[in-house]
C-alpha cells in the first residue's frame, strides 16, 4: 500500500487482495480503521464518542465477518456500533497474525496490546454478537 502506515491488529494481507485483516492506517489525517476482506477493504472514519479505535485507547474491538457479498459484517467498539460492511470469502493464505497482519513480525505491527482475542467459526445473530460485545466489554 504506497504512502501507507498501517498498524497491524489481526488477520492477515498477503499483498494480493485476498485476505482477511483489521489495521489502523496512522499517516491519515483522520485515521482509519482499515478491514480487508476477500477482494478489497473497506476504510471506517467517522465514530462514536469514545469508540474510535484508531486512537488505540478502547477497550473492546469486535468485528463480525459474516455473510458473502452481504453488507451484514459488523463493527463494534466500546459497546457503540461503528460501521456494516459488506464481506467476500476470501482465497488467501491460511495463517492468521496478532498485533500485525503478516506473517513477518516485522512489518505491519500493532502499537496497542491485546489482552483477550476471541475467535468464532460460524455465523451469530445481531443480538448473538451484541452479548458477546458486551460481556467482553465488562470482563476489561
Amino acid at each position: 500500500m504506497p504512502g501507507a502506515t498501517l498498524n497491524g491488529i489481526f488477520g492477515n494481507d498477503n499483498g494480493r487482495n485476498t485476505d482477511r485483516f483489521i489495521a489502523v492506517r496512522q499517516n491519515r489525517t483522520p485515521k482509519e480503521l482499515r478491514i480487508g476482506y476477500g477482494n478489497g477493504h473497506v476504510d471506517v472514519v467517522g465514530f462514536p464518542p469514545k469508540a474510535n479505535p484508531t486512537t488505540f485507547n478502547f477497550s473492546v474491538l469486535s468485528i463480525h465477518y459474516d455473510t458473502p457479498d452481504v453488507s451484514d459484517s459488523l463493527v463494534y467498539c466500546n459497546e457503540k456500533y461503528v460501521a456494516n460492511f459488506e464481506g467476500e470469502t476470501p482465497s488467501g493464505e491460511s495463517t492468521f497474525s496478532i498485533s500485525s497482519i503478516k506473517s513477518n513480525p516485522n512489518k505491519y505491527t500493532s502499537q496497542k496490546h491485546i489482552a483477550y482475542f476471541s475467535l468464532y467459526y460460524g455465523r451469530f445473530s445481531r443480538k448473538d454478537i451484541l452479548v458477546q460485545h458486551k460481556y467482553l466489554c465488562y470482563k476489561i
